[in-house]
């Protein structure tokens, strides 16, 4: 292949320039503006490697010939990132769970010198060694081992590089994962609560992603009527409960669970101990040792007052007709429930 300029018998502007189909067509010209004659080659391509010859006639003088070498580096093609499974990776890894192994690899093709495939965490290499398969493809296995909560939104990014003439090809991922809640507190709770008074109380959890998602249970059994969910902020979720407790319900156990819903068993809980109190229920009741039809006049006969009450009862008294009647002192039954 031949480049040509001619000057032979005319002005150096009028100088005719020739190339051979087969070499560069139109994509390469004499550039001799500059003080130093320059040969232009555009859109270089990997089969114009090789030496160029620059010869030089004069008409009264010998020729002179020149050397040079050209190597042609080709970039590389784009990596793809593959999971541990095989399926590629566009924007995203995961989402993971804490703890978990995290295995990438990076695959490159092309490239002339073959190319260096490094791992990079937020801008910091973790991992620069690659190998080659059996396809002639380079590759870079990383695993990032029980990744934690600060790992969340980590950058990851796969880099190709054979050249320092252009920037690296790259594709960047971002860390996800699903968190499970630190905190469940119990808020805007008071104590003692009075019997048959509506209430509101509130749980509110963080750290969960996604957000958490809260139940209450009195005892062992979920209430789901009459809660209402606030997240206004992110990782938080707010719980507001309405409830009117009972007389039953004195000594049970209020309690809040915030859990992920996306993994099972990953879940914080606060109990509340209720207290709550009333004024006494009374139930009298004949002796239980006694049958009221076999009772006939001249019998001793006996009573039992069933109290319940809470706080405790500091006074009791029986009454006939109206009147403080006297009784023959016996055990106070002070049923609390």
């Amino acid at each position: 292949m031949c480049e040509r300029l001619d000057v032979r018998g005319k002005p150096l502007e009028e100088a005719k320039h020739t190339s051979t189909s087969e070499a560069f067509g139109t994509r390469a010209y004499f550039h001799t503006v500059s003080e130093t004659a320059q040969l232009v080659v555009n859109d270089i391509r990997r089969h114009d490697e090789g030496v160029y010859r620059c010869r030089v006639d004069f008409r009264h003088s010998a020729s002179r010939s020149f050397r040079y070498n050209l190597t042609v580096i080709v970039p590389p093609q784009p990596p793809t990132v593959l999971d541990q499974r095989g399926r590629q990776l566009n924007s995203t890894v995961g989402p993971h769970r804490e703890g978990d192994n995290i295995s990438l690899t990076c695959r490159v093709s092309g490239g002339r010198p073959p190319p260096r495939i490094r791992w990079l965490v937020n801008d910091t290499v973790v991992d620069d060694e690659s190998e080659s398969n059996a396809e002639v493809v380079i590759e870079n296995h990383y695993t990032r081992y029980n990744v934690t909560r600060e790992d969340l939104n980590a950058v990851l990014t796969c880099q190709a590089v054979n050249t320092n003439l252009t920037e690296p090809r790259q594709i960047s991922l971002r860390l996800e994962l699903n968190l499970a809640p630190l905190t469940a507190e119990i808020i805007s709770k008071q104590q003692p609560l009075a019997a048959d008074r509506e209430y509101k109380v509130s749980c509110e959890s963080a750290g969960s992603r996604p957000p958490a998602i809260i139940t209450w249970y009195k005892g062992e059994h979920p209430l789901i009527k009459r809660v209402t969910v606030d997240n206004a902020r992110e990782n938080v979720t707010v719980s507001h409960l309405t409830f009117t407790p009972t007389t039953e319900d004195n000594g049970k156990n209020l309690t809040c669970r915030a859990e992920n819903p996306n993994i099972t068993g990953m879940f914080v809980e606060r109990t509340w101990k209720l207290d709550v109190v009333y004024a006494p229920i009374v139930e009298l009741r004949l002796g239980s040792s006694l049958s009221q039809e076999d009772i006939k006049e001249g019998d001793d006969v006996y009573f039992e007052c069933i109290v319940k009450a809470n706080p405790p009862l500091r006074k009791l008294n029986w009454l006939h007709n109206q009147n403080v009647a006297e009784a023959r002192p016996g055990p106070v039954t002070d049923d609390r429930g």
